[in-house]
């Protein structure tokens, strides 16, 4: 067999995975894993996320039914996005939802910041999240989804690297 196949020759034969593979292996593993971990405490309990949504005070009193509408959706989203970057199936695509997901969870947290609420983000229910963030919601928070929205970047600009299902697809193709 010829060609850039896995069982081919040349630099990308088997057993030649470049270190970017492996690094864009990481990013998939720890933002998928933190978006399934993070859905797993909302599905658990809608009703506390919902308390949660309405805490940022970002939907207005006359829009309450937004508030329901995402303490089910958001989870759902976290869970599917999630599941496809630990899987890398359809990575790209799932990257770009996630990295919309960030940047709303940016926004959500800077606002919070900036008019000086007293918010507890219940994002891993009473688990910490990855920065290990604790009180009211302040920099470390910001922090934290500024680095998962940054990993979420990276993966789009970058795609899933030859260790996901995408990159299984591709070989075959080739």
């Amino acid at each position: 067999m010829s060609g850039g196949g896995c069982c081919g020759t040349g630099p990308r034969a088997c057993g030649s995975i470049a270190v970017g593979s492996v690094l864009l292996l990481a990013l998939r593993l720890f933002l998928g894993g933190v978006l399934v971990y993070a859905s797993l405490v909302k599905i658990g309990d809608p009703q506390q996320f919902a308390f949660g949504i309405e805490a940022y005070r970002l939907v207005p009193e006359d829009a309450k039914h937004l508030t329901a509408l995402g303490a089910f959706v958001v989870p759902w989203m976290e869970l599917i996005v999630g599941a496809m970057l630990v899987l890398g199936v359809w990575s790209r695509s799932a990257a770009a939802v996630a990295l919309s997901l960030m940047g709303l969870f940016v926004y959500a947290v800077w606002s919070v910041i900036t008019r000086d609420l007293d918010v507890t983000c219940g994002c891993f229910g009473k688990m910490k999240g990855p920065f290990g963030c604790e009180g009211p919601i302040g920099m470390c928070k910001l922090a934290e989804n500024l680095t998962l929205f940054a990993s979420a970047l990276a993966l789009v600009v970058f795609g899933p690297g030859s260790i996901a299902l995408d990159g299984l697809c591709r070989r075959r193709g080739a």
